[in-house]
């Protein structure tokens, strides 16, 4: 069975840049919040919000012509390193 994972908002990675993961979750709401107001949308921290986004984001790779399902994979990589 897994353990429960547990949130460090102190925890920071190597070499990195020297953002703790506190530090990096109050970017990603400040991005959630962001666009949900570009939007229009209820401003909240959900999942909602937060895949309204990623969904966002996937279209401004399509309009750019970047990878955007390796782009998840590569950030899926470093989260997990992160954690």
């Amino acid at each position: 069975m897994r353990k429960p994972f547990k949130f460090d908002a102190t925890k920071r990675d190597f070499p990195g840049d020297g953002s703790n993961n506190g530090q990096r979750a109050e970017v990603a709401a400040a991005a959630v919040e962001a666009a949900s107001r570009a939007r229009h949308d209820a401003v909240t921290i959900d999942e909602d919000g937060i895949r309204d986004l990623l969904a966002d984001l996937g279209h401004l790779c399509d309009r750019e012509g970047i990878d955007f399902p390796a782009i998840i994979n590569t950030a899926k990589k470093d989260w997990r390193a992160e954690r």
